[in-house]
This record gives structure tokens, sequence and C-alpha cells, in this order.
């Protein structure tokens, strides 16, 4: 795509703004000319005057001229009105409101609207007649040919990473002093060892095969590493080849090397070999064969997974192995993309058949009370599992007689992968057969009185493990009201909720966060009203918030959500329509939570053209309010407590708004939306720019832009806009001011 295909319309360039007079109250900033015809924030280069605007016209004021007397039209007034219910222009993204003091419509654009919560892809607009529009992607080239610019999705940050093409970790000699002198092959880098008798200058010293190189060890099927007996080994990738073939292998295969070891059995009875690969991170996989050499003699082959405590490991099981007569010694092939030492666990076993219980037809019965276990080391998937387990699953069955609640609990017995259980119907087979699932280090699935009949358990995991699961049955209880959407209590607008979840179960199936308990709650707007949902969840849990239609019955009802471990959650929706709505409230622990619906009636956004210094700061009414501007554009005057060291004076470019409290009042400020990596610092003044006030400075990393919740007295306060890091650029913030 061209730039030309990629660049937004260029806004009206607004002069006749500058006569505006210092700390003018919003209200009449408002009134004067109206949030809509300032310049758009999100355009730091507007055009020169008189220059064409796409959308219409020409460059100049815009101020809700006339034609006719030489002005220029505005595009965001509408037709005669006498209220706002005259005025809906069907986009979106506008605020409507009748401007009684011209008897006209006005549809005010609102760019925060049409934000997708994409990072990469850009700061969208909001344009009138039009709609959403997209806005320029991040641009993340440094100019520099020697490294690769990445915008980042799930940090919202570009990077400038050295050039490596061939990713072994040593940017390319070409760049650096003393870096990779051939950034085409993974196995050659100054990181790594010289390999005798290969003809390459592997460690990039110049020389070829010099006398201190190293030979590989356990490198062919002449020279495993012997393993007679259970226990830890060690084998080391080292300057190794990769001489092997299996049906798995690490996913970077240009880096892939291997060694081998022979697993010796003694004559005797049949023993299930366990084998478990460990390494510090590198990608690792094992393949156990009945012939060295010999790809159709595998008898299985495992893959890495992540452990929860760091590092990576592959597992495997050769099930029914060995000789009555003989002593057998089996290949193993240890494969890793780098020179690395691996830590070989083995277990010799007794025999254990390949469960049988692999599909719904073979579930296994189960007892109630009774702890049951699963070995997902071999497992096939079988049933869909909307939990997303990395492993396959078994599947066991139970009775209920009668209705009765029901509980299963499962925990990781070896700690290698967290569980996940699906409780299903008696059908069992298909996705819609699924009642509820979780997956968590520690998994309790609850259901309120469930009926008579046959239900089934599919136990997985998120990596290779042994699961301890048990059913637990009780007398039955009815949900509480909060536990559906269907005739869900109402949530107060502006006042904080405890939300206890303890035995609650997974009603609400809006793909938020598969497997959570909820509780839902009614919004009632009377107006169309900006929405700012806030949800504080327990240490160590995950959770999530939704704003959802009423009906709740599947994600098409879900107008949006935030999830995730990092408290509090919060999610904002302008000028949502007025009407009933939902809350959900949602937790995988099932650990207590607290949510807040801030709730205000509609305005359009306040836009921030200047309020670069104390002598031209713009007021923020006690009402709060939402407002949108640009520090790309503005000066570095002001230093922040929470921002990054060593930087220049000033830090960042910033602007500055102020506040002015009569009576103490819970401030809460959310830059969510904002495009860039923000900072936002709370200054207690009379003075500009005042003091910092203490826990008042948040930064806003990634997708998470700065938020703070805070209770002030009364007073005057200077909020300081401004980015981590010298970082700037577009940004928005919701002023939310409740009483304590």
């Amino acid at each position: 795509m061209t730039s030309a295909e990629t660049k937004a319309p260029r806004p009206r360039l607004l002069r006749h703004l500058r006569w505006i007079p210092a700390l003018l109250p919003v209200a009449a900033l408002a009134s004067a000319c109206g949030p809509s015809t300032a310049p758009n924030p999100f355009t730091l280069d507007a055009g020169p005057d008189g220059a064409t605007d796409p959308d219409g016209g020409t460059g100049g004021g815009t101020g809700g001229g006339n034609p006719d007397d030489g002005g220029t039209p505005d595009d965001t007034l509408g037709g005669p009105c006498n209220d706002d219910t005259q005025c809906d222009d069907a986009i979106a993204c506008t605020v409507d409101a009748c401007d009684i003091s011209i008897a006209r419509c006005r549809h005010s654009p609102d760019d925060a609207a049409c934000q997708d919560g994409v990072y990469c892809d850009g700061v969208e607009r909001c344009a009138p007649k039009l709609g959403c529009l997209p806005g320029p992607p991040v641009a993340c080239s440094d100019g520099d040919v020697c490294t690769i610019d990445t915008c980042v999705e799930s940090t919202g940050a570009c990077t400038h990473v050295l050039r490596d093409a061939d990713g072994d970790g040593a940017p390319d000699g070409h760049c650096i002093a003393k870096g990779d002198c051939n950034d085409d092959d993974p196995k050659v880098s100054p990181a790594l060892p010289e390999v005798c008798a290969n003809g390459k200058d592997d460690d990039c010293d110049g020389a070829v095969d010099e006398g201190d190189c190293a030979s590989p060890k356990h490198d062919t099927c002449s020279d495993p590493l012997v393993i007679d007996a259970p226990g830890a080994y060690t084998i080391d990738t080292t300057a190794a080849a990769s001489n092997f073939a299996a049906s798995c292998n690490v996913n970077n295969q240009p880096a892939a090397r291997d060694v081998v070891a022979a697993i010796v059995l003694p004559a005797g009875p049949p023993l299930d070999v366990e084998i478990t690969a460990r390494t510090n991170g590198a990608d690792v996989a094992i393949a156990l064969l009945g012939q060295c050499g010999d790809p159709s003699t595998e008898i299985t082959c495992g893959t890495s997974f992540f452990h929860p405590q760091g590092g990576r490991f592959a597992k495997i099981r050769g099930r029914g192995l060995g000789d009555p007569a003989k002593t057998t010694a089996l290949p193993l092939y240890v494969f890793a993309d780098a020179d690395t030492p691996v830590i070989l666990d083995v277990a010799f076993l007794p025999p254990e058949p390949v469960p049988t219980n692999e599909t719904c037809g073979t579930a296994e019965p189960i007892s109630f009370g009774v702890p049951f276990f699963s070995t997902l080391v071999d497992a096939a998937t079988d049933v869909g599992i909307s939990c997303a387990p990395l492993t396959g699953e078994l599947l066991y069955s139970f009775e209920l007689a009668s209705p009765a609640n029901v509980h299963v609990y499962a925990s990781s017995v070896d700690g290698d992968g967290f569980p996940v259980i699906s409780l299903r119907d008696a059908d069992c087979a298909l996705p819609e057969d699924e009642i509820t699932c979780k997956g968590a280090p520690i998994v309790d699935v609850f259901r309120h009185a469930l009926p008579a009949g046959t239900y089934h358990v599919a136990v997985a995991a998120g990596a290779p493990t042994i699961v301890s699961t048990t059913v637990v049955i009780e007398p039955p209880t009815e949900p509480l009201p909060d536990e559906t959407c269907e005739g869900a209590p109402a949530l107060t607008p502006n006042v904080t909720l405890d939300v206890d979840l303890l035995d609650r179960q997974d009603d609400v199936q809006l793909g938020c966060l598969p497997g959570a308990v909820d509780a839902a709650y009614t919004l009632s707007l009377p107006v169309a009203s900006d929405v700012l949902l806030v949800q504080r969840i327990s240490q160590g849990d995950t959770g999530a918030v939704t704003l959802a239609l009423p009906a709740c019955a599947d994600p098409l009802d879900q107008l949006i959500c935030d999830a995730g471990s990092q408290s509090p959650l919060r999610i904002g929706k302008r000028n949502v329509p007025a009407g009933d709505y939902r809350v959900v409230a949602e937790s995988i622990l099932g650990q207590p939570a607290q949510v807040t619906a801030f709730v205000r009636k509609t305005t359009p956004p306040v836009v921030v053209p200047f309020a670069d210094a104390c002598a031209d700061v713009l007021m923020i009414p006690e009402t709060g309010g939402f407002f949108q501007g640009n520090t790309a554009n503005a000066t570095a005057s002001f230093n922040a407590g929470c921002d990054q060291g060593g930087g220049p004076e000033g830090g960042a470019r910033d602007q500055l708004l102020g506040l002015s409290l009569s009576d103490k009042k819970r401030v809460v400020l959310d830059m969510g939306g904002s495009g860039y990596t923000t900072l936002l610092d709370v200054r207690k003044g009379p003075d500009c720019p005042g003091v910092e006030v203490p826990k008042a400075c948040a930064v806003g990393y990634g997708q998470n832009k700065s938020f703070l919740d805070l209770t002030l007295d009364p007073g005057v306060y200077f909020l300081q806009i401004d980015g981590l890091g010298q970082d700037s650029g577009p940004w928005f913030l919701d002023v939310r001011i409740v009483d304590p």
C-alpha cells in the first residue's frame, strides 16, 4: 500500500482559535466555537493556508461560517431542531445535539468513538457525514538499515532490533563490530564455539578449525549417551550437527542440531519409559525409536512446552517396551535450536496400556469424592474444548440420580502444566455439548442444581502433566439473582459495588474470558451516555469486565470488554444510546472483585490545541469531561517523578490541564485509546505547575494507557499530559469526578 493510500484526509486549519484567552473555561470554549471546529489534534500537519481539504472546502476557519458571506461550510451543522431527539444523523461516531442558540442540529465528531483497540493501525478519526476513517499506521522506521523496525501490538510500542537475519541472537557483523560474520547461518556466531573439522569459521574469529575447536559428543549413532537406569542425565548439543529425522522437531529448522542417547532396558517384563527433556529456554524436542537412523521405527515424539516455573520442556512416554529374553537399547534423539545442555529425566515405570477413555463413548465412570488421575502425555484430541488446552484430553462420566450442585476440582500432580476441565452433557462429543470449562493452576468448575442425568468430564492441560481430578456433589441451590443476565439487579452509576464471586458458575458466554465465573448487573441509561467500566480484581486472579446488550446470549451481544490479570480492568465507550445494558464481571478463580460504572450524559470531546505552559492551562469543569490533544506539537516543559531517568530536562513534550475542586472528590483519569506510551502526572497547586501528588504519577505501558483513581481534597490541581522516555503523540483523557 502506498503512502497516498494510507494517509488520512487533513482537516481544515483553524487559525482564529488563537485569540482564546488563557484559562478560558471549557464551557466557554465549547460555546465560542464548539470542540468540533478546532483543528484535529491527531494530524500534525494541517497543510498550508488555502490548501484543498479532501473533505471539501479550503483551509482556514470553519467556525460555522456561511458560504453566502465568504465563510466555509460547517460540516457539523445539520437541519433545524427544537430538541436533541430530532438530531440523529445515523453516524455512530458523532455526538448529536440541538444547538438551541441557532436552532440547528450539531453533529460533533468524536474520534474516541472510532478507536478499534489496535495500536499498530494508528489512531482512527471521525469525519462528519462519513463516519469512522482509518488513521495513518504507526510509523516505526528509524532510518537505520541495520535495524528491523517493528510495531509490536502486544506491547503497544515500536521496537528497533539490530539486524539478525538468521535469528541466532548475534547482530550482523556489517552493522556492529565483532558481529555475526555469516548472518545467513544460525550455526555461525561470535557466541558459538569453533567446531572441529567442518571447514567453517564458526566463531567468527577469522580462523577455521583452530586448535581450541570443539568436537560434539553423542552426535551419531556410534557415540550415544548410555542411559541404563532411571535418573537425571545431562546431554549437550554444543557443536552438534543436524543428523536425524523424526515426526517432530524444533520450530527453527535452520538452527536445529541433535544428539543421541541410548535407553538401555534390561531383559525381563515390559516397562513404560517416561522421558522429560528440560532446557533453560531453548526449543527442545525428543523422539524415541526402535532403531537408530531409521525414522520408520519411531515409537513416540514430543515437542516443547513452556514450563510454569520457567524454561521449556518436552515429555514422552513409550509403553510396554523391552524384551523378556535380552537387553534392549532404544535410541533417543534430542533436538534443540541452540548449543545448550539438556537435562533428561528418565523413569522406568510399570507398564500401563494406552488409555481407552479417549472418546465420549469410552468414557471411564468415576465415583463422587474419589480423586482420579489422568496422565496427559500422549492423549489425542477428540472433543472441542473452548478453553483451548494444548494437550489432548481423556473422558470420564458420572450419573446424577437427582438434581445436585456439582464441583469439579483439579490440579497438576507434577506441576508441569495447569489443568483444563470441560464439563459436558450426555451427548458430549460436539462443541455445543460443553456446559462450561476452565483452565487455571487450581480448577473449580461449579454448577448449580444440575438436573438428574448423565454428564462427562474432559480432562486436558496446558502441557504434558498428570492431573488429579475430584467430582463432588452437594444439595442443589438456586443461582443468585446476579448470576444471569435475565433479571439482573441494577448497578448504581458512579458507585463502587463489591462483587462476591464465591461458588458462582459460568452462565454468561460472551467470549471475553471463557471458563470464568461471572455476575451480571443491569445498567440503565436514561440518555445517550459516556460509560467507563472499572473492575478491580484480587491479586493473582484473572478477570474480565464486559458491557453487553441485555440478552447476553452470545458474543454478538458483547459491545466491549477487557480481560487480563492486571488490575484494574477498564473499558470506555462513548455515546452509548439510551436504554438498558448488562455489565458482566468475571473471575477465573472466583475471587472477590469491585465494579464501578462511571456514567455521564454524552458531550462532545474538548479539543486541547495549546495548553502548553502555565500561561495557557485549560481548566476542567467540576463535572469532568472528555479531552483530546497531541503532545507532538508541544514543548517539553515539566519533569515527572515516574519518567525514565537520564533524559533531557523537561522529559517528553507535554500539555497542562487544570482542575479546581470545591469539595473532596473521587477523581478518575483514564487515557485509554491514546496513541503512544503516556505519562499522567497530577500536581497540587495553587501555584503552577504545582507539587506532585504522592502516588499520582502513572505510566501507560502497551495497551494499558495511564490510569489514576484518586481521592482529592479541595484545592487547585494541575494534570500534566506527558510521555514516557520522550514519547509523544495523540492522546485522550476521560475525567470522571464523583463523590468519594
